[in-house]
């Protein structure tokens, strides 16, 4: 018998990518591509009738208010070409000291601290434009916490690009089984199987092997 696994999304590319990376013989897939939290019941009552899944699935951004901004406009462009300066200026400086063999030579903690600058202003760049464009992790919690009142015994999970620490924290404190991380897209297939066994380990019940009691 195949697991059944409800996949909520806002963006219908990673919809299909996901039902061509897990739909087959081991899972069936009921997908719904939805804006915002509010909005899921009816629609979950339309795509599932009277079943009930082995796991919920769930993008990590959605709106987080009724009236999300307006994206990018002349009032919020400049301050995000500003913090995407900020990342290209990061990378050309790891790059400079890649290409300078003396500096590669010399200390290695420098470059990991250059890589380190890159990371973190990348992931301010992204936090910044998710705010401009109306999505939160607050918005994919209050998704699930609507999920759990209908069906209280469907354990659900988070799979996401851009969950930092921070929302990994708060995901669980809220109830999540687990956050799962989006392979980049160059690596999906290869990534695809070992997914799929974390996938079938929590539709039977078992959870992550992480959260097991320290001896």
């Amino acid at each position: 018998m195949r697991h059944h696994l409800m996949f909520i999304e806002d963006d219908e590319s990673e919809m299909a990518t996901f039902r061509r990376l897990f739909e087959g013989d081991q899972f069936e897939l009921t997908g719904l591509c939805i804006q915002s939290p509010r909005s899921v019941l009816p629609a979950l009552g339309q795509a599932l009738g009277d079943r009930v899944p082995d796991l919920f699935i769930l993008d990590m951004f959605f709106q987080a208010v009724s009236n999300p901004p307006g994206g990018f406009t002349p009032d919020t462009v400049g301050d995000a070409r500003a913090q995407l300066a900020r990342v290209l200026g990061a990378a050309q400086e790891l790059e400079g000291m890649f290409m300078d063999d003396s500096a590669l030579q010399k200390n290695d903690k420098e470059l990991l601290r250059a890589g380190s600058e890159l990371v973190y202003w990348s992931q301010r760049m992204l936090r910044r434009w998710c705010d401009v464009l109306g999505t939160s992790p607050s918005g994919g919690i209050a998704l699930m916490r609507l999920l759990r009142e209908k069906y209280p015994t469907v354990p659900a999970v988070f799979y996401s690009r851009k969950a930092t620490v921070p929302d990994v924290k708060a995901a669980l404190e809220a109830g999540a089984l687990d956050v799962l991380i989006k392979p980049h897209r160059s690596v999906e297939d290869a990534e695809a199987a070992r997914i799929r066994e974390i996938l079938a380990a929590y539709c039977e019940g078992r959870g992550p092997g992480w959260r097991r009691a320290l001896a």
